[in-house]
């Protein structure tokens, strides 16, 4: 277990709290929060959608939380019952403490079994498509279908995107907006998510990047996979990440946005239909 400060600052981290509580208040009054127990403390997740199942957990990428999906869970939430968590050690309500990445798969085991709701559906973004992968390999019993966007593990970082660092510090104040300009390729921030990640970037001390994935590992992901990504995306190396895919995961389907970025997200609607389509779900 890591005891590592995950703020700059006290002063930074209540503005990156502050900054998620207005993020907080904008849930459709139909979700609810709640809280998980687990080994690391406390485990936070807004819940919502359809009662009964099955249920899609998703999870989020590094310096983020589970407002991100508030979107995609309404969208998710007219076939399936969505949790979207806080991972533990990272800028949301969970546990704000940081362990080794084998013990993010226990505690998202730890969460897992505390999910009424059966089948499971594990969709992650980047850091959170990393833990998707992962807790799918490690323990496969009641995971139908595996879900990822921009994932990271299964290949290493591109190296030129300290190239895009550089420049992002060279431009000073403009330096989130070039960044914002080269990860969304197009896609749309409203103000509130702008403000939060803009305090993230200025207080929140990010994690390395997250092992690699092996071949073996890959191998056990043989419930339906989904993979959806951009082409621009400046961290992530797209292709080489579809063509391993391609040989070691069985059951995937790859989709690449020609345009998208590392902070592509497909149409929720697009994910809503393949999900229908893997388990027989009627879709509204």
């Amino acid at each position: 277990m890591n005891h590592d400060p995950l703020y700059r600052s006290l002063a930074g981290a209540r503005a990156i709290a502050d900054s998620y509580g207005r993020l907080l208040k904008r849930w459709p009054p139909s979700f609810q929060a709640l809280r998980f127990a687990t080994g690391l403390g406390e485990a936070f997740a807004m819940r919502g959608g359809r009662e009964g199942g099955p249920a899609v957990v998703m999870l989020h990428g590094s310096g983020s939380n589970g407002a991100v999906w508030m979107g995609t869970s309404a969208e998710l939430g007219r076939i399936a019952r969505t949790y979207a968590l806080d991972l533990p050690g990272e800028p949301g309500n969970s546990a704000a403490i940081r362990c080794a990445w084998v013990g993010m798969v226990d505690w998202l085991g730890e969460v897992r079994r505390q999910i009424p709701e059966r089948p499971l559906v594990l969709l992650g973004n980047s850091l959170g498509g990393w833990l998707a992968m992962a807790s799918a390999a490690a323990d496969p019993a009641g995971v139908a279908a595996v879900m990822t966007i921009c994932p990271a593990g299964i290949c290493p970082r591109r190296s030129s995107y300290r190239w895009y660092a550089l420049a992002a510090r060279l431009a000073g104040k403009r330096g989130p907006r070039v960044m914002e300009k080269a990860n969304l390729r197009g896609q749309k921030m409203d103000d509130d998510f702008r403000e939060f990640f803009d305090q993230a970037a200025r207080h929140f001390i990010y994690r390395p990047s997250v092992p690699i994935l092996g071949d073996d590992d890959l191998r056990r992901l043989d419930m339906p996979f989904g993979y959806w990504a951009g082409k621009k995306d400046i961290l992530l190396p797209t292709k080489k990440i579809a063509r391993r895919l391609r040989r070691f995961v069985p059951r995937a389907d790859i989709f690449i946005d020609k345009k998208g970025g590392h902070g592509y997200h497909p149409p929720a609607s697009a994910l809503r239909d393949w999900l229908a389509r893997k388990l027989s779900l009627s879709n509204p």
